[in-house]
């Protein structure tokens, strides 16, 4: 049907299944109660690494005839059916004879189907202009920062703090599977106003974003560990209603019901072997928000009921833009003449992520150091001032900057500092 975007002719939504489109790219479409999001991640990783590997096998095979230079992903003896018996394997064509009253509502449920699909709007925003290493380089967990980006753009499109949602996994445990965490903490409430205050300065905004962050990867940590509410109260209020005990009016409360009217309901979702990720929104006014967090970029993958989706990606695009413009520079040098205090020439620490989560939830633990703060003993002629560098890219790096900036005193940029370079 060309209004259709996709057809539900040939899916299986009460299963996993791999659509291979004609021009090689695929994608999985999966039932979300049996299996979580992750589940499906794996599978897709070890199908794609798969392919590299015999890809990277094809290749050493002419070069390393004699062993297997790349082993193979998944060592395990793999017996071909159709090796012994062809017959066994050889499609057939199953034919049905069904009556005019079968088809007649195979007809009906692909009409009602229709709807639902041509209700339905997605926009893909592939955001490029920083990722997952600038976030982490600035002391903040880049989970955090991208849930903050939603509530936020929200708040500048409509001026409301809405529900918001993200699952966490809780794989720790025997049979975990998820709890709930809430993205919309006062602390989050009070940086989206901040943010929209036309007194608040740019050092007010920067400290109620990290603030926010912060109570927001506690929250994180908490539901990881097992210690989250939602999952336990919604098991409470189906054991009773199983056991027709009567139901506290707890769940039935205002807050309650605004609590699970999630308006952005999100997930993360990804790694190398995804582009994008992604899944309808959970209420009639709502959003669903699929996104995954690389390097040096951030994708959203947005769905509504035709709520202007478009306009809140391009919101949501500015509002990383400006949020940017708040943090450090990756490649930023800081000089000042103060002058060198003697030290222990330490080599910078590397960025401490706790990735305890599948690579979903990265921070940076309170002994990451951001800049690498390298200093040399030297005698300092008292008619000047060394000056004193801080930076946040490599000592390499930060020493070829120092060449440039040293005082013009050909006797003190000649000096060796020990390591064959000077300073």
């Amino acid at each position: 049907i060309d209004y259709q975007a996709g057809s539900c002719c040939n899916r299986w939504y009460d299963k996993l299944q791999i659509i291979v489109c004609l021009d090689g790219r695929a994608g999985i479409n999966f039932e979300h109660s049996a299996i979580d999001g992750h589940t499906a991640l794996r599978f897709v990783s070890d199908i794609f690494a798969d392919t590299v590997v015999s890809f990277a096998q094809s290749i050493t095979k002419t070069i390393y005839s004699d062993r297997a230079f790349f082993p193979s992903l998944i060592q395990a003896e793999v017996r071909r059916a159709s090796a012994s018996n062809p017959a066994m394997v050889a499609p057939k064509k199953i034919s049905f004879d069904l009556p005019q009253s079968v088809l007649d509502k195979i007809y009906y449920a692909e009409s009602a189907l229709s709807d639902q699909i041509v209700a339905s709007d997605t926009f893909v925003l592939e955001f490029t202009g920083f990722g997952k290493t600038f976030i982490v380089r600035n002391r903040m967990s880049p989970d955090s920062f991208v849930q903050l980006s939603m509530q936020l753009a929200y708040y500048r499109l409509y001026g409301k703090i809405v529900s918001q949602y993200e699952p966490v996994l809780t794989k720790a445990f025997y049979h975990g599977r998820t709890e709930a965490m809430r993205t919309a903490t006062e602390t989050a409430a009070k940086f989206c106003k901040i943010w929209l205050d036309p007194k608040a300065t740019s050092s007010m905004k920067l400290e109620a974003m990290r603030v926010a962050t912060q109570q927001h990867s506690a929250g994180i940590k908490l539901a990881a560990s097992g210690k989250g509410l939602e999952r336990h109260l919604f098991a409470l209020s189906k054991i009773a209603e199983k056991n027709d005990i009567p139901i506290p009016d707890f769940f039935s409360s205002k807050a309650y019901k605004k609590l699970n009217n999630t308006i952005l309901s999100s997930s993360n979702c990804g790694n190398p072997s995804l582009r994008l990720f992604g899944f309808g929104p959970v209420v009639q006014d709502g959003f669903g928000i699929g996104y995954i967090i690389r390097d040096s970029g951030l994708q959203y993958s947005i769905s509504s009921k035709h709520r202007q989706t478009e306009r809140y990606a391009h919101t949501l695009k500015q509002t990383l833009i400006d949020m940017e413009k708040l943090l450090q520079p990756l490649s930023s040098v800081t000089v000042a003449c103060d002058p060198v205090v003697t030290k222990t020439n330490t080599p910078p620490k590397e960025e401490e992520c706790l990735e305890g989560y599948d690579d979903a939830y990265g921070e940076t633990s309170s002994a990451t150091e951001i800049t690498a703060n390298i200093s040399h003993t030297i005698p300092v002629p008292s008619s000047f001032g060394v000056m004193r560098r801080k930076s946040s890219v490599t000592a390499t790096l930060l020493r070829k900057f120092g060449q440039s900036i040293t005082p013009a005193n050909s006797e003190l940029a000649s000096r060796d500092n020990g390591d064959g370079t000077g300073s």
